[in-house]
Order: structure tokens, then sequence, then C-alpha cells
């Protein structure tokens, strides 16, 4: 019984210490991009009632985004997600949506 409480201590600190080199290999673009699929889907395909962008025009959502922080563009939410990214973060996001497949 001795061998197994050692024995899970260092697989839990081996794991524990890859736990970083993880996190620095996720695109921090994606995971900015992850938070609006809750609304507009996987990757920007909608299956609902919030507009789907992925495969659209770059120069089109980034000018939304934009839109939205700045508050030119009325909206019930987006308004106030936009304005918690800086704009060089809503152009990532929005490249990031216009490089997908439609």
């Amino acid at each position: 019984m001795r061998g197994i409480p050692a024995t899970l201590a260092v697989c839990l600190a081996f794991g524990l210490a890859l736990v970083p080199a993880a996190a620095k290999a996720a695109d921090p673009v994606a995971v900015m991009a992850d938070a609006c699929s809750g609304c507009h889907g996987t990757d920007g395909h909608s299956i609902g009632g919030m507009p789907a962008f992925s495969g659209k025009k770059q120069d089109e959502l980034t000018k939304a985004l934009r839109d939205f922080k700045s508050g030119a563009k009325e909206a019930t939410v987006m308004d106030r997600i936009a304005k918690g990214y800086s704009v060089e973060q809503l152009d990532a996001i929005a490249a990031y949506f216009a490089s997908r497949k439609k």
C-alpha cells in the first residue's frame, strides 16, 4: 500500500509540471474567440438566433466589432462584451473568424 501514495504523488507532480507548457501552447486568439461560441456557435457556426460569422470577410467583422466597442452599433450585449477587448484583440478575433470555413 505504501507504493500507491508515492506513485500518485509523482504522477500528480509530473502532471502539474506540464500545465504551464500546455497553457503556453494554447493560441490566445483561439481562446478569446472560444468565448464567442456560447452564443454564436463553435467557430462562428450559429445554429440559433444569433448571427453566424464564420467565413465572413474580415473587414466586415472588424467593423462590426469596433462599432460595438465604440457604441456606434446598438446591441443588447455585444457592446458591453466588445468594450472588454482592445482594438487589437477585436481585430485578431475578426481575423480568426474570417479564416474559418463557412
